[in-house]
């Protein structure tokens, strides 16, 4: 989660795609990000939990809050994240991108499992 803070502080905009589940990047609206993170004056990230939940893959959520500042003012967003670990690195799971998978299909973040035996509880 921090990591992704700071690539929306920096404008790394490949570094948030890349941190996706590899399914959902085509349906992330990039200019949005890219906007978003480069009007902004990022204040801080507070980090409140985080919670692993072991398995194949293992899955966790993060609850944090973000501070910025744009042109309306100080503004602050406060989530919990889910996020997968198929192989060695963490996706975030992005509940605003349709996976268009069925509870039977192959889970998207190809861990071998059905989808609802593994991500779907996480969106």
């Amino acid at each position: 989660m921090r990591s992704r803070y700071s690539a929306y502080a920096l404008g790394l905009i490949d570094y948030l795609v890349s941190t996706t589940l590899p399914a959902q990047q085509s349906g992330l609206d990039r200019a949005s990000i890219e906007s978003w993170s480069r009007s902004s004056t990022w204040l801080g990230l507070e980090v409140q939990s985080s919670e692993l939940i072991e398995g194949a893959p293992p899955h966790a959520y993060v609850t944090f809050t973000a501070h910025w500042r744009d042109a309306q003012g100080e503004q602050s967003h406060r989530e919990r994240s889910a996020f997968v670990r198929p192989a060695e690195r963490w996706y975030f799971i992005d509940p605003t991108v349709k996976l268009g998978a069925g509870r039977n299909d192959p889970c998207p973040c190809l861990s071998g499992q059905k989808f609802k035996k593994c991500c779907a509880s996480y969106l």
